[in-house]
Formats: structure tokens, sequence, C-alpha cells
């Protein structure tokens, strides 16, 4: 099972999730990350720690994980996945529930910690993936806010980071000109859309801005800090040219 990322490309590709700056950046493959579809109780919790320490960007957010196919497609009841928590020794085993929409909460564990447990799913290495997805409420399934984003990349690059090795990582440190690569300036990150090919737009007021679309993954700009984390991105068929935004930031298509 892989949650979040198990190389690094830069410009940083998460596995499905892509993240490249707008100019032409080397590319650099980490190698030396153990088997990239055991992923440790601990990495995750990196991951946990991360989103307490960058709250202030989603404040109203909570943290999950999604099940999905390889190519980016969610999983579901039908697909019949079943994760656990484990221990190599055996003294430690525990059931994840994933939900019919192929989502899951991994909370604090302190037995899993120290026991170093391992999340394994049922199924062969490289069929699915699970990423981190942060949401505030209230807003549609079709909407995601900017600041949700910036911290779901923190989550996703703080699981990475604590299984690659520190030399590895100083590299990228040397590479991206920052310990933050999430914040680096013209910096996109790869979202996984609701639907492939979907296409999207970043509303800010009267502003906005139509992303770039890869299959499932749509290029959004956390890193340009000329939009705020109160900008919504909007992931429609036809997304409509005149939409503001009621007091709680849920989007309202003016007629």
């Amino acid at each position: 099972m892989r949650i979040g990322c198990t190389a690094l490309l830069l410009a940083l590709a998460c596995i499905l999730p892509v993240a490249h700056a707008d100019e032409p950046v080397p590319s650099v493959q980490v190698k030396g990350i153990a088997d990239p579809e055991m992923r440790s109780y601990r990495n995750v919790a990196a991951g946990l720690d991360a989103f307490d320490t960058h709250r202030t960007l989603a404040p109203r957010a909570t943290l999950r994980f999604r099940m999905r196919h390889a190519d980016g497609a969610p999983a579901n009841a039908g697909d019949g996945l079943r994760l656990r928590l484990a221990s190599d020794d055996g003294g430690f085993q525990e059931d994840v529930p994933i939900d019919a929409a192929g989502y899951l909460v991994v909370g604090r564990n302190q037995a899993a910690h120290d026991a170093d447990a391992t999340f394994i799913l049922n199924q062969k290495n490289g069929m699915y993936t699970g990423h981190p997805e942060v949401r505030t409420a209230g807003l549609p399934d079709n909407v995601r806010r900017l600041g949700d984003l910036r911290l779901e990349c923190r989550v996703s690059i703080a699981i990475v980071k604590d299984q690659m090795p520190f030399l590895a990582k100083a590299a990228i440190n040397t590479l991206m000109l920052t310990s933050d690569w999430c914040a680096k300036k013209d910096f996109n990150f790869g979202v996984l859309a609701p639907r492939a090919g979907v296409r999207a737009v970043l509303r800010d007021g009267e502003r906005s801005r139509t992303l770039e679309t890869h299959g499932w993954n749509v290029m959004v700009p956390i890193g340009d800090t000329g939009w705020p984390d109160d900008a919504l991105v909007q992931f429609a068929e036809d997304v409509p040219e005149s939409t503001t935004r009621t007091a709680d930031g849920t989007p309202r298509t003016a007629p």
C-alpha cells in the first residue's frame, strides 16, 4: 500500500499526484526507499504531525486518506479492499476500516508506533494507492479550497521525508533551495480530480485561472502566494463563467 508518495521526481512527482514547477526543473528520482507498497505507521504519523503543525492553512479541515486504483480512479465497495496494521513479529495487529467510497481515517496509535507496524492491503503491489485528502467541511465534492491543498501537500511530503535517507533529503533541499518544498515559488501540486480529464478553474472573487489537467491530475499553483488560502478550485465538465461565493466559501453560480 502506498500512502502519499513512494518516489520523488523533481518537479515533485508523488506517484499519481504529480507536482512540478511552471519552468523546466531537473528530474531527480529518489532511490533507497524501503518497499513502497508497505508503508510504516511511523511514516504516516509524520504526516499527522505535519497536519497538526500547519493547521493554520486549513483551520476547519479534516484529514482522511483515500484509496485509489493505480490510474487514479477512486476505489469503492466493489473492490473488496481490506487493510490492516501489523508488526513483523505478529505482536500487533489491527484492522483499519475502509468505507464504501474508499476513505479511511488514520488516528494516533501509540501501540502501532511502538511496534513499528506496517499497513498491509489485501491486494497485489501496485494495484492501489492511498493518498492524504484534506477537506474543509461545507464545500461541495467538486470544490477544493487552496489552503486545504497546501496542507495536503505538506502531509504528503512529510510522509515521504520520514522514509527518505538524510542525504536524499539534503540533495532535494539543495535543488529546491528550500526545505519547505510545498512553499516553493511557482510550485504546482498534482491534485487528484473527481473524474479523469475534468476541467478545473481556480477562483478568487472575480479573478480566475483555468488549470492544466493530465488524466486524473490537476496542476494547482499552491506555491503562488498571490492566491490566498481561501481561493477555490472548482472541478466541472463546464465551469460557469461567473461564480461567486457564499459567506462560508461555497461557490454560488450567478444567474
